[in-house]
């Protein structure tokens, strides 16, 4: 039997198609990752390497085929033709096999659907013994670095994307009708369309399902229906600063109104509040913006004014968030140095604190700001103490404008102070505001259980934010978290149930003196 060449050409054709699309992927990714090193300070908080290394993996597989191709091809002197032949198929078969179709599906999706990504590809899970909504966080690792986690596999969902910032999950599943509806007949999934009650009126479908049994044997639902649900009850166990995520998932081999079957699946899986995107609505609807809108976007929920915490006083007027170059004195705590280190790295005022508060508003506590004032006058430098009274408007600055403000305060600072800061921060009473809302009951019965264990100075500041609904923003992720587990401990089963919006700054800056001649 001769050897066919139209089979020796279609595995060479689509093994170099292959090659190529993994080779694009991949720079798209990498354009993206080099986006996050030049405009994050901590790129990791977007989590892509898993997914590249995924594709990486499918350009390596290629890579092999191609190379074992070529070292047969020069070999098959001594085949037969039916040889030959099988070795194409086999070849044909495992390039057809690959996986990247699925990861240009869930790239696709990111391109043209999402905003501020955060992960792609996270396990999460439901009812694993702990308190799940404060839990769904990489799992810890032992000492050689492998992943220690307790946690029933069997009650969990894989998500291909986080993104709105945490408060979106993406499924993406590349299932083909035909596979649908073999599956669909597999597993007893039929229409009764042809039954009658006596009145005239169609009857209900009879679906073989078991999910309303927690302990019963799920191999008789179907796929995406699991996947529905998993999907719901990871959500329904998981928290995004008070909220459940927002669920879609996405068919892109799917097309909705064909089949009335299929048609039934997509609207059960609808029932679970699950937003289910067809092929046909993702032709209506897509888009294809720049790789900046997948970006964090920390600031989206910012009130037209700010409530600025002490933390962040201090850091607004700390030498080493102004001087270039500051060097290190023995003296220096280590943490000094850690923040005179990321100083060079990526400045803290220019890269997150001045976009955070640009054009709005800037309102401290007098709490907070007696608190500041006496850190400064006790530790602070020359320069801190002028930036203070700048940044304050205390004499003798108390009689400039803005603009006037912001050509002193340039005096003192290596950056370039924006125009829009709005200078000064005004200073306000935090508890008749409280006590104001309290007697107003617009603060729900657990902000008292708050309040109760917050220190004098955090309970100015961050009861004061949460009584006026104002962004308070800070570095204290400690009380931050307090707040939250509180209120997550207190919820019962309230689904609306909120507490202060508070922006946490990653980063705090310390004032120069505040850590010489400690020791460590």
């Amino acid at each position: 039997m001769t050897h066919d060449p139209g089979a020796s050409k279609a595995s060479t054709q689509a093994s170099a198609n292959l090659h190529q699309q993994c080779r694009d992927l991949l720079s798209e990714v990498d354009e993206f990752q080099d986006l996050l090193r030049r405009t994050l300070r901590n790129p990791q908080l977007v989590e892509v390497r898993q997914f590249r290394s995924s594709v990486n993996s499918e350009l390596r597989m290629v890579e092999k085929l191609i190379e074992n191709a070529r070292a047969e091809g020069a070999g098959t002197g001594g085949l037969g033709g039916e040889e030959v032949e099988e070795a194409e198929k086999r070849l044909l078969h495992v390039l057809r096999s690959s996986n990247l179709p699925f990861h240009q599906a869930v790239w696709g999706v990111v391109r043209s659907s999402c905003v501020g990504l955060v992960t792609l590809g996270r396990r999460v899970y439901w009812d694993d013994g702990n308190d799940a909504r404060s839990r769904n966080m990489p799992p810890p690792k032992d000492k050689n670095g492998k992943k220690v986690t307790g946690k029933d596999k069997r009650k969990s969902v894989l998500v291909d994307v986080v993104a709105d910032d945490g408060e979106e999950w993406v499924k993406v599943s590349t299932m083909s009708e035909s596979r649908l509806l073999f599956e669909m007949a597999e597993k007893g999934w039929e229409r009764d369309s042809e039954d009658e009650f006596s009145d005239g009126e169609k009857a209900p479908r009879t679906v073989l399902r078991n999910f309303d049994d927690e302990d019963s044997d799920e191999e008789d639902e179907l796929e995406l229906i699991k996947l529905a649900r998993g999907l719901r009850k990871a959500a329904d166990a998981t928290l995004v600063r008070y909220r459940h995520p927002r669920l879609r998932i996405v068919l892109p081999k799917i097309e909705e109104g064909n089949v009335p079957g299929i048609d039934e699946i997509v609207n059960e899986m609808r029932s679970y509040g699950v937003e289910v995107q067809c092929r046909n609505s993702l032709r209506e609807s897509q888009q294809n913006p720049g790789l900046d809108a997948l970006l964090p976007r920390p600031f989206k929920r910012f009130t037209p004014s700010l409530n600025v915490d002490c933390t962040l006083l201090l850091a607004a007027v700390s030498d080493l968030s102004h001087v270039k170059d500051i060097p290190v004195c023995p003296g220096y705590h280590r943490a000094v140095v850690r923040q005179i280190e990321g100083e060079k790295h990526m400045p803290l005022l220019p890269a997150e604190l001045w976009p955070a508060m640009r054009n709005r508003e800037l309102l401290c506590t007098s709490d907070a700001a007696a608190r500041m004032l006496e850190i400064v006058n006790t530790i602070g430098t020359d320069t801190e103490k002028t930036r203070t009274k700048i940044l304050m408007g205390k004499p003798p600055y108390d009689q400039l404008d803005q603009e006037s403000l912001i050509e002193e305060f340039q005096k003192t600072s290596d950056h370039s102070v924006p125009n829009e800061w709005k200078l000064p921060i005004k200073v306000s009473d935090a508890q008749p505001a409280i006590d104001a809302a309290k007697a107003r009951k617009t603060l729900p019965p657990v902000a008292y259980e708050v309040s109760e264990s917050l220190s004098d100075i955090n309970h100015s500041v961050f009861m004061y934010g949460w009584a006026t609904g104002i962004t308070t923003i800070s570095s204290n992720r400690t009380i931050d978290k307090q707040i939250e587990n509180t209120i997550e401990k207190k919820r019962n089963g309230d689904r609306d149930l909120e507490g202060p919006n508070v922006w946490v700054c990653d980063t705090a800056r310390s004032l120069v003196g505040k850590e010489k001649n400690r020791k460590e």
